[in-house]
C-alpha cells in the first residue's frame, strides 16, 4: 500500500513538472527588431527593443504571447511567439543582417499579405493610384506618438495595451 502512494505521488510530481516545461526555458529573436511589451496584446506599451538574435528565458505562455526576460536589457516583458524561435542564431563576422525581418512583415505575411502579392494587385489594377499608400506606409509615428493617440481616444486598457478603456 504504502509502494502505491509513492507511485502516486511520483506519477503527480512528474506530471507536473512535464506541464511546467510546456514552453521552451529560453528563445531567440526572429525578427531585426522585436518589441517587449508591457502587456501580451499588440499595441501594448512597448518597454524595450530586441535585436536580431538577442536570447530571452521564457518565463511563461498565454495565448501566442511569451513572458520573457530579457539578459541585454535587463527586464521582463511579453514578446509574441512569431517574433520569436527556439534555436540559438548565430552571426558570424561579416554576415550582413539581411535574413530577418520587421515584426509588421510577420504581421502581413501571416495575413496573407507580402510583396509578392502587392506586385499582383499592382499588374491587375494598373489603372489604381498606389502612390498614396507608398506614403502611407513611409509614415512611422514614434511608439509614445501611438501611445498618446491611443489614450486621448480611450484605447488604452489598465494593463497599457489597446482595445477599449476597462
Amino acid at each position: 500500500m504504502k509502494r502505491g502512494w509513492i507511485c502516486l505521488v511520483l506519477v503527480v510530481i512528474f506530471g507536473m513538472s512535464v506541464s511546467v516545461q510546456a514552453h521552451p526555458a529560453w528563445m531567440s529573436v526572429a525578427v531585426k527588431e522585436g518589441a517587449m511589451r508591457l502587456a501580451p496584446m499588440p499595441f501594448g506599451k512597448i518597454i524595450a527593443h530586441l535585436h536580431y538574435g538577442a536570447r530571452v528565458d521564457i518565463l511563461g505562455e498565454q495565448g501566442g504571447w511569451f513572458k520573457v526576460r530579457s539578459g541585454e536589457q535587463g527586464s521582463d516583458g511579453w514578446m509574441h511567439g512569431a517574433s520569436l524561435i527556439a534555436k540559438k542564431i548565430k552571426l558570424l563576422p561579416g554576415e550582413q543582417l539581411e535574413a530577418g525581418v520587421a515584426e509588421d512583415e510577420l504581421a502581413l505575411g501571416g495575413k496573407g499579405f507580402n510583396a509578392q502579392v502587392e506586385a499582383e494587385y499592382r499588374s491587375e489594377q494598373q489603372d489604381v493610384d498606389y502612390s498614396w499608400v507608398d506614403r502611407m506606409e513611409r509614415i512611422a509615428p514614434a511608439a509614445e506618438a501611438l501611445q498618446q493617440f491611443m489614450a486621448q481616444g480611450g484605447l488604452v486598457s489598465n494593463q497599457g495595451g489597446g482595445g477599449h478603456a476597462e
